[in-house]
């Protein structure tokens, strides 16, 4: 065996194993994703808005949870262990014990779920590009695709309630 064949055959196998970048992004955006749970979960209890409700709602049960799941089942399969979830203790609270807007306004909850869309959206695309793998790159593009449909319709809906703080103007 020459030289040549040996640097092919060890670049195969590095080809086939995931890099870090790659680790550190399904990592980021999965423990992003679970510190987030426990966020929206505080504020769905708190929105007293049916619309904002029901957003906060689908993106918990389309967006979050889903990818969390998908999210480990690949990490797993990978042998990466993954970031833990806590239980989630805040279900009880939520239309219960807490009056809606007795903390926190529709409005500021409306605003800061746009500002976690993009916080999110940033690490989406951090993990995208230091991706090489297929199979890592798919996963990681259809849930920037998700989560840019999730920001798509929480934009609109600040829009409807007129919600929008708009950025400083020069």
């Amino acid at each position: 065996m020459n030289l040549t064949n040996l640097t092919n055959i060890f670049s195969e196998q590095q080809l086939n194993k995931m890099n870090w970048g790659e680790a550190l992004g399904l990592w980021d955006i999965t423990r992003f994703k679970v510190i987030g749970l426990t966020l929206i979960e505080s504020y769905l209890a708190q929105a007293k808005d049916i619309e904002l409700k029901n957003s906060i709602n689908s993106g918990v049960e389309m967006l979050i949870i889903p990818h969390i799941e998908k999210l480990q089942k690949f990490m797993h399969k990978e042998g990466i262990e993954v970031p833990s979830v806590p239980q989630r203790k805040n279900l009880d609270i939520i239309g219960k014990q807490i009056e809606p807007n007795t903390i926190i306004q529709d409005d500021e909850i409306a605003n800061s779920l746009r500002e976690v869309y993009r916080l999110g959206l940033n690490l989406d695309m951090r993990a995208l590009t230091s991706s090489i793998r297929d199979d890592v790159r798919n996963l990681i593009w259809n849930i920037l695709t998700d989560d840019y449909k999730g920001f798509d319709a929480m934009i609109k809906l600040h829009r409807k309630k007129n919600w929008l703080s708009p950025p400083p103007t020069i």
